[in-house]
């Protein structure tokens, strides 16, 4: 079955969204930084007969038009309960990867019951990220990233300055790199980060709320992930009653050929 493509309104926004499958569970999927809506289609496949995903283009990607200047958790709220709605379900299945994964953290930190299961793929929000945190929130920080995504080629040699003492590792320095080289991933890295600052999430409340509702929880983390290594999946998962870590032999990517058998197991 084909995806289907559509736009769902909210205030003078247009969400864009692809519907997959014809499974009688609903699946809400959100995709990574740099990613979109069809990122999953190869998972829905496998999953077509159980479940009916709807993967959204979140702000500053995809064809979705986002007017307003944040993306707050309100707004995430109401649109997921326009698609409980529009489905006529009450209860969903959470799907995040990455960026993704923030999103679905902050749906279990509003309404936690609403949710069946959350699959969890190398999440952001599991710890807090002091550079994101300094880049959008701190007015110092607000105008330095401004500037840096405006005349990167004058921030390079402070990066690697951090990089030589230690201050950020390999990883985050290659990442730093890649963003301020490239200037369609600036682009959308100077809008994405600012939109979204407003979703930050309470890892104790969703902890709470995993645990108070017995929400079934999976979360995948690559051995070899060094922008979310799978430390903090084991940091997160301690104390969860319904949680399972799985430990793929793979970096940052979890949505290889490879690794979707094990994910749809998950969901299963």
């Amino acid at each position: 079955m084909l995806p289907h493509s559509g736009i769902l309104k909210y205030n003078d926004n247009a969400i864009h969204c692809l519907r997959m499958g014809s499974g009688s569970k609903l699946l809400i999927a959100f995709h990574g930084f740099g990613n979109d809506a069809a990122i999953f289609a190869p998972l829905a496949k496998l999953l077509q007969e159980e479940y009916t995903m709807v993967s959204i283009d979140l702000p500053g990607h995809g064809l979705t038009q986002w007017k307003d200047p944040y993306f707050r958790k309100k707004d995430l709220m109401a649109i997921v309960q326009g698609i409980r709605n529009d489905f006529g379900t009450e209860r969903v299945s959470l799907l995040g990867y990455s960026l993704g994964g923030r999103i679905c953290l902050n749906i279990v930190e509003q309404q936690p019951n609403w949710i069946e299961k959350i699959v969890l793929l190398a999440p952001d929000g599991l710890e807090k990220n002091f550079w994101y945190h300094f880049a959008t929130r701190n007015p110092i920080g607000k105008i330095g990233f401004r500037n840096m995504m405006q005349a990167p080629e004058k921030w390079l040699g402070r990066v690697d300055f951090l990089r030589k003492f230690r201050i950020i590792d390999e990883s985050r320095f290659k990442f730093a790199v890649r963003n301020l080289t490239d200037e369609t991933v600036r682009h959308q890295l100077s809008y994405v980060w600012p939109v979204t600052s407003k979703l930050i999430v309470n890892i104790a409340a969703v902890k709470w709320n995993l645990n108070k509702y017995k929400v079934e929880t999976h979360l995948f983390m690559g051995k070899h992930d060094r922008i979310f290594p799978p430390a903090q999946g084991e940091r997160f998962v301690r104390n969860l009653k319904q949680a399972k870590l799985h430990l793929m032999d793979t970096g940052h990517n979890l949505l290889g050929a490879e690794q979707l058998p094990d994910i749809r197991q998950a969901l299963l």
